[in-house]
């Protein structure tokens, strides 16, 4: 190798070793940010969809069970209805004159107590109640509105005294209760039942 050779490679070799100690301060000034995992895999299919079913139920148990709750309890009730309308000391006397007599002639009948007139008439609008124990002054209401059927079908036909059977004369500051059909009832049935506690029932008494 001749001396110019030798000097070209001593000034190769310290520029290497001066960029080597270049690098190594840089990277003492500015380090690398740590190294970071590969993310992990992603969530099986099968526990996405799990995941939404669980969301899901919830909200489809709203829906279901919502609507039945915001009923009243009696609208629930299946099969023939009478409404007892009145406060409850009251509803509790008439069902106990009216319940033996259903037992012993062996009939399908529900006793339902309702304290509000209003939500009675959106009850009757739907079709529940088939036969009413209501107070005179409501029952002329409904029977203005021709919300009631005869209570026989063979005389007077939708005249008022064929509308609403009290159950004793009426007489100043007492209220005078008395059977009652919606048109929109089991009509040949409420009869039915109407017919049996006039001829077999003893008169009720407060």
């Amino acid at each position: 190798m001749s001396y110019r050779d030798h000097l070209e490679a001593q000034r190769k070799y310290i520029r290497t070793k001066k960029e080597a100690l270049e690098a190594k301060r840089d990277r003492q000034r500015n380090p690398r940010p740590p190294r970071v995992d590969p993310p992990p895999a992603g969530a099986s299919r099968w526990l996405v969809a799990l995941a939404v079913c669980l969301l899901l139920v919830p909200i489809l148990t709203i829906f279901l069970v919502l609507p039945n709750a915001l009923l009243p309890a009696q609208a629930t009730e299946e099969g023939l209805t009478v409404w007892i309308l009145g406060p409850e000391e009251e509803y509790l006397a008439i069902k106990n004159w009216l319940e033996p007599e259903i037992l012993a002639n062996e009939l399908e009948w529900t006793i339902a107590h309702i304290a509000n007139k209003y939500d009675l008439v959106d009850l009757l609008r739907i079709g529940h109640g088939d036969l009413l124990i209501i107070e005179e002054d409501f029952a002329g209401e409904l029977y203005r509105g021709q919300a009631l059927a005869p209570l026989l079908d063979k005389i007077d036909g939708t005249a008022w005294d064929n509308c609403f059977a009290p159950f004793w004369a009426a007489q100043p500051f007492y209220k005078t209760y008395g059977w009652a059909i919606p048109v929109t009832g089991n009509i040949e049935d409420a009869r039915h039942l109407y017919t049996v506690m006039r001829q077999f029932a003893l008169p009720f008494r407060p």
